[in-house]
């Protein structure tokens, strides 16, 4: 048999939304915006919330990065984030903030089973703001081997939402 690489319109999809949305807190980036745009796309994540911000969707940075999932994927925006996150809780969301602070564990120690989640990230400088913090209930962060304490905002939403993802799916 030939291996032979698939396109993205001939991979089979089961194109379903996930019980898992992302909270985007005041993140500025297009090229950051656009990459979350994708990754809720590829993981089938059911909604961005764009907090205290408003991604500008004619910016050819973020159309560039999002290879147009920006069309595809639902999001809202926001400047009541503690509203939004207090209605989440209403809703069942497990409130989990992507975070290095004082409290946070490791994601890899991360064991509770929810059956939702919602997913906070910070801005691209400040991380999520003091006030957010004190909405989570549960804040984690990405172990690190390197000698910086952090990375990239899309590349580490990626890395968490597709280890709670599986979580979810797998328990």
């Amino acid at each position: 048999m030939k291996t032979e690489q698939l396109t993205h319109y001939s991979t089979p999809r089961p194109n379903q939304s996930l019980p898992f949305v992302l909270l985007c807190d005041d993140l500025r980036s297009p090229a950051n915006l656009g990459s979350l745009f994708r990754l809720a796309d590829a993981l089938g994540i059911g909604h961005l919330y764009f907090l205290n911000s408003v991604p500008d969707l004619e910016s050819n940075r973020l159309k560039r990065t999002s290879r147009s999932c920006e069309k595809q994927v639902a999001f809202s925006t926001t400047d009541k984030a503690e509203d939004l996150i207090l209605q989440l809780k209403k809703e069942n969301y497990t409130i989990i903030g992507l975070e290095l602070t004082t409290t946070s564990i490791s994601l890899n120690q991360f064991d509770a089973q929810p059956q939702k989640i919602a997913l906070i990230l910070g801005n691209e400088r400040h991380g999520i703001s003091p006030e957010l913090i004190q909405l989570t209930d549960q804040l984690v962060h990405i172990p690190m081997q390197g000698q910086n304490s952090s990375m990239n905002v899309s590349h580490a939403a990626a890395i968490a939402a597709f280890h709670l993802i599986n979580h979810l799916n797998h328990g």
